[in-house]
């Protein structure tokens, strides 16, 4: 006889955490009766969540050398029993997908089958004559109960399970460790947070109070960023899941769980509006928390809205140049910020063209997360491709607005930066066509030497417009 526990065991997941997680997604509005189901117990708000909001078996992260021994078990004549505190909905809907188990005991009828209920339920139907694959200390009473186990986990469960029953082998799992929480705040993604400074570079002030106040916000907004990339990556689950490198993101991977996330998360919302609030002031918590709460909105509904969603994406740029300017009060260009509209927008339509360039299979599955074709893609590429230009040219009026001839004396050498500027932007234009262009152009330019040279070139024809005679 060999009985199998599902989350955590089977699954790199737990079944509760995804079934609230597709609630939010399907029905967001309907988030706030879960208090109320939990409060009438967890056999009931599994139930709830169970008929609210059903998951597809096809697409959970399935430990394949956990399923491959219970699949061998059977091979060999063994009773198999899938046994897990999930509702009884879902452990049926695993077992016909996986179909290597000739039974299945699950959450029902009021009973929660989890610990010392799991234990006393195996107990009632097969006496000690069992085999339990488990994977935490909630599992410490069935194994005290069975013949012998196999511990899918830490060798420290092991150990633990050892002086209860009989460990005829342990299936080691990775967890996070600090890499894994440090990779899942996406701490790269906050080079974009430079774009706080633009106000006061553009401006040419470089007063170290307002520098650091600066950096303080964009220290701050880093924090709301993570936090918003820990929501989206577990909103994301099941198509990151299938994605050709979003796979190995920490949560899609398993290596945290959804638990994890959903601990974290608010924590950094409260860190950056709370922090921000303090710090900096009302009008950056503020934009802070406008920031988040459009964030929020682009994770549950405009991520899946065609075009809609590449204009939030390019909002979010101009976002942390405005707010950098309400930290000093700075004033900004007009002509710069419709400069900022054209380029960010670019950027962002390379960023979905890439995206649809690369899991062209999910989007044709309806597995993407998204809510582009794949016959979409030359239109992207025509709409970003014109808005490089556009940028371009909108630069070039910029270099001879008013605002800018009084910081400089020959303001007519930024001219030199037009060509420079188009050449980065058709450079990433050309790696998103050839399938080179793999994550967010901003980020890849952190590491890109040719983005550093045309900062470089950049950099000179500026220093020129002072000497120039």
């Amino acid at each position: 006889m060999v009985c199998a526990d599902l989350d955590g065991t089977l699954i790199a997941t737990d079944l509760l955490y995804e079934n609230l997680l597709e609630l939010v997604k399907q029905h967001p509005a309907r988030l706030f009766q879960v208090p109320f189901w939990w409060m009438r117990g967890r056999p009931y708000l599994k139930s709830r969540l169970a008929a609210a909001a059903p998951l597809n078996a096809a697409r959970l992260p399935y430990r394949q050398e956990v399923v491959d021994k219970v699949v061998r078990l059977r091979a060999h004549g063994a009773h198999t029993v899938l046994a897990t505190a999930s509702h009884q909905t879902h452990a049926a809907n695993v077992a016909a997908h996986l179909g290597c188990f000739d039974e299945v005991l699950a959450t029902a009828d009021g009973v929660n089958l989890k610990g010392s209920a799991k234990a006393h339920a195996l107990t009632e139907k097969f006496g000690d004559n069992f085999l339990y694959l488990g994977d935490s200390a909630a599992d410490l009473p069935v194994w005290a109960a069975a013949r012998e186990g196999i511990v899918v986990g830490s060798p420290r469960l092991a150990q633990r399970a050892a002086k209860v029953t009989q460990v005829r082998e342990v299936v080691h799992v990775p967890h996070g460790g600090w890499r894994a929480y440090w990779k899942a705040l996406r701490p790269h993604h906050w080079s974009k947070n430079v774009l706080l400074l633009l106000p006061l570079l553009l401006a040419h002030r470089f007063a170290a109070h307002a520098w650091l106040l600066t950096i303080l916000g964009m220290l701050f907004f880093g924090f709301g960023a993570s936090a918003i990339y820990i929501f989206n990556d577990l909103l994301d689950l099941p198509s990151d899941r299938e994605h050709p490198w979003k796979r190995h993101r920490p949560f899609a991977s398993g290596r945290l769980s959804i638990a994890q996330g959903l601990l974290i998360a608010p924590l950094l919302l409260v860190a950056c509006v709370g922090g921000g609030l303090l710090l900096l002031g009302w009008h950056f918590a503020l934009a802070a928390a406008f920031y988040c709460a459009l964030s929020m909105a682009y994770s549950l509904v405009f991520k899946r809205k065609p075009l809609l969603d590449v204009f939030v994406l390019t909002s979010f740029y101009g976002l942390r140049i405005i707010t950098g300017a309400l930290i000093t009060s700075t004033p900004l260009s007009h002509w710069f910020l419709v400069f900022s509209m054209f380029f960010f927008f670019s950027l962002a339509l390379a960023k979905r063209y890439s995206e649809l360039k690369h899991a062209g299979a999910l989007v044709e599955k309806g597995n993407s997360g998204r809510g582009y074709r794949p016959e979409d893609s030359p239109l992207l590429a025509m709409m970003g491709v014109t808005s490089a230009f556009a940028a371009v040219i909108v630069f070039s009026f910029y270099s001879h607005s008013p605002e800018v001839s009084h910081l400089y004396p020959h303001p007519a050498g930024l001219l030199m930066i037009a060509p420079l500027l188009l050449y980065w932007l058709v450079r990433v234009w050309l790696q998103a066509g050839r399938g080179e262009l793999k994550e967010d152009p901003v980020t890849l330019a952190m590491r890109d030497p040719v983005s550093y040279a045309v900062g470089a070139a950049s950099a000179l024809c500026i220093l020129i417009t002072f000497f120039w005679r």
